[in-house]
């Protein structure tokens, strides 16, 4: 081979082992671990599936985990999740497996937030970080996932287990289908149950448990931590794909899925403006709305994603509540008087014009959440405020 023939490429480091717990990483000719160490991963999940896929990268030294989980453990977790312990009955998962996380490699910093992934996390978070993956049991959560990263233009990794079966599908904003894609008409019908007629959520719908095994959530989080790492890496991937494991008969296929004509996740925010002055605790709706005329002109408007409830009036006893709250967080409970229990009437907004008497409250006060995203409209064209200010507090990993 001539000297013109040789190819060089990036120089595979190998570092002493005695110092280096990455050592062995360093034989493998794609790994960077600094690129690895520099990342943000969000993990949405820590049931049996996010404690797999948080020790698997835990142990691989990703610099900065975020991880959202609004439940609690109980006893029926520890036959299936590695980093749960019998003493931790009754403590929020992702305090336990923040901890468990920093014993397994004190390198890796991490940020644990408890909430409703669906209606509290800010839709500038998912553009704030590299890679995205989903552990989770119900397909509303997936749905809001898919619908949030196809909106900023972010990857993200599905995992499901149902006893020795597991699937791993990378979604990919315009790169073939997406998760809605796949939705059938007895999905979204499973979806809608967790509503009653007034949009108001009901308690416990989403409570059915899937019979699944350690072993399946193994296989599954080891495939979705490695698509996470060849997304880190920009190494190629197959978005609209279904890896499918089938643990009876050790059979691995894939699948491609159709791209459904018309398809309700299929819109992407543009253009997004950052704002780094402004934050959800500090920044009021008239300053908000202010920027906004500034940017569009004085008949601009700002449009939140959904309707939020100002106040709730009972007919029967008069008895009135200010509530500012999203429609979809509010229970079909709260929707009785507290006073007489009879049905209370709902005063609604999902816009703000600059007439309202309650300019005077803040982005959180209104139920918009840290590093939130804003439509501002004036007719003619639309903008996207980010709370960017958010970023710097919210985004914090210990």
């Amino acid at each position: 081979m001539s000297d013109e023939q040789i190819e060089v490429g990036e120089p595979i480091v190998i570092t002493d082992p005695d110092s280096d717990r990455y050592h062995t990483f360093g034989y493998i000719s794609w790994w960077q671990q600094e690129t690895v160490r520099d990342a943000t991963v969000l993990v949405v999940g820590a049931g049996a599936l996010g404690n797999e896929v948080l020790k698997n990268l835990a142990l691989m030294g990703i610099g900065n985990l975020l991880i959202a989980d609004f439940d609690t453990i109980e006893d029926s977790n520890l036959s299936r999740s590695v980093l749960f312990r019998e003493g931790d009955r009754g403590e929020r998962k992702v305090d336990v497996v923040a901890r468990r996380v920093k014993e397994l490699n004190p390198d890796v910093k991490v940020k644990a937030w408890h909430g409703d992934i669906n209606f509290e996390m800010g839709l500038g978070v998912f553009r704030h970080v590299d890679a995205i993956i989903g552990c989770l049991d119900n397909r509303e959560a997936r749905l809001s996932i898919n619908r949030f990263a196809y909106s900023v233009n972010r990857p993200w990794v599905d995992g499901a287990i149902q006893e020795l079966m597991g699937i791993v599908r990378l979604f990919w904003p315009w790169q073939g289908a997406c998760y809605e894609c796949t939705l059938t008409d007895a999905d979204y019908q499973i979806i809608n149950l967790r509503y009653s007629c007034p949009l108001l959520a009901r308690d416990n719908i989403l409570q059915g448990k899937v019979p699944t095994t350690p072993t399946s959530a193994s296989i599954v989080a080891a495939f979705q931590t490695q698509e996470a790492l060849k997304l880190i890496h920009g190494m190629e991937v197959e978005p609209g794909k279904a890896m499918l494991i089938n643990g009876l008969t050790n059979d691995v296929y894939k699948t491609e899925y159709p791209v459904k004509e018309g398809c309700m996740s299929h819109s992407t925010l543009e253009p997004i403006v950052e704002l780094p002055q402004v934050t959800a605790v500090t920044t009021t709706l008239a300053e908000l709305l202010a920027i906004a005329q500034e940017k569009l002109g004085p008949e601009t408007v700002i449009e939140f994603d959904g309707e939020i409830i100002t106040h709730m009036t009972c007919p029967d006893c008069g008895a009135s509540e200010p509530v500012f709250k999203k429609m979809a967080r509010l229970y079909e409970s709260e929707y009785r008087c507290p006073d007489c229990n009879g049905r209370r009437e709902m005063s609604l907004t999902h816009r703000i014009s600059g007439d309202e008497d309650f300019l005077d409250r803040t982005l959180a006060e209104m139920d918009i959440p840290p590093l939130g995203i804003v439509r501002a409209n004036n007719g003619r064209e639309q903008i996207y405020l980010e709370l960017t200010g958010d970023k710097e507090t919210f985004l914090t990993f210990s």
